[in-house]
């Protein structure tokens, strides 16, 4: 874990490669160099992310948007979100127009809701609530879509950290959610304010989730998505992108921290806590850093 004031590392670092000439504007355009067999199109890349946004404190969505562009994400899993067309607003940026937002905000808070926002439509969308250790409600967004013939299975949430298993919200997700081993393409995202599989989150490892930190084999002692905001202390990794596949073979080929998410210099934004340490640590969009990972999905 990283001590206060030690500079986390960068997703260069990470080997993300990630630069504007190479983007692909469209989804069209984006899987036109694909070879396509049956349903499913060879090599398939399907990106994905997760931001806990600070209720929208410190960023508009537009300006999470813009910082989004570069990757040419389908899916994002928004926590702390403010209700409303938010997460719209950021989709708008991005071209990405299908919402699902969440009614349960953590812990009763004002604009701390969860969301999923897609390139493509999403359908069985539902939410989650449960009481479990810790600040309380928490709930799971959740909500299914198909890209290119991958069927996804979508889960947002933002549940509180717990040093054990037992009662914790990472233990009713695992238990109520997570145990059907025959739910294909499974993915969880958002903030579970623990570290990698430990504490409450062994629950994930017995649920057979994996993590997109071992896939791109980063060890997480040394970065950190989360600073806390009065004593600059850096969290570690807290954030997490879970998956679990059963049928199609599948890697994790690309992904990290995003470290470059800023407010331009010139932005000004009205707030009524946390000016001050905004302007301190150089006016991030979030307390949080994004997390971003690409998966290619492989045809037999």
């Amino acid at each position: 874990m990283l001590q206060a004031g030690q500079v986390p590392a960068s997703e260069r670092s990470l080997k993300e490669k990630v630069s504007a000439p190479s983007i692909v504007s469209s989804a069209n355009n984006y899987y036109a160099s694909n070879k396509n067999k049956g349903n499913l199109t060879i090599n398939l890349k399907i990106r994905f992310a997760t931001y806990n946004v600070l209720f929208g404190l410190w960023a508009k969505p537009e300006s999470v948007g813009k910082m989004f562009k570069p990757y040419n994400l389908d899916v994002i899993c928004f926590n702390e979100v403010p209700h409303g067309n938010w997460t719209l607003r950021v989709g708008r940026e991005l071209g990405m127009k299908h919402v699902h937002v969440g009614k349960v905000s953590s812990a009763n808070h004002k604009d701390k809701y969860k969301s999923i926002l897609s390139r493509f439509p999403l359908r069985d969308k539902s939410e989650v609530a449960f009481d479990s250790k810790g600040w309380k409600p928490a709930s799971v967004v959740t909500a299914r879509t198909n890209i290119k013939g991958v069927p996804l299975t979508l889960y947002s949430t933002h549940i509180p950290g717990q040093p054990d298993v037992e009662n914790s919200a990472a233990s009713f997700i695992s238990k109520k959610m997570l145990s059907d081993p025959h739910n294909d393409n499974l993915f969880v995202l958002g903030d579970f304010n623990n570290l990698l599989f430990e504490g409450a989150l062994k629950a994930f490892k017995e649920a057979g989730m994996k993590s997109i930190w071992n896939g791109l084999s980063i060890n997480t002692d040394s970065i950190s998505t989360h600073r806390h905001i009065e004593s600059g202390n850096e969290s570690g990794v807290i954030d997490h992108i879970f998956y679990r596949i059963t049928k199609n073979k599948v890697k994790v080929t690309n992904g990290g921290v995003i470290e470059k998410a800023y407010n331009s210099a010139e932005e000004e934004i009205e707030m009524d806590r946390y000016k001050k340490e905004w302007l301190k640590y150089g006016k991030p969009l979030s307390d949080h850093r994004p997390v971003w990972a690409e998966f290619t999905f492989m045809h037999d």
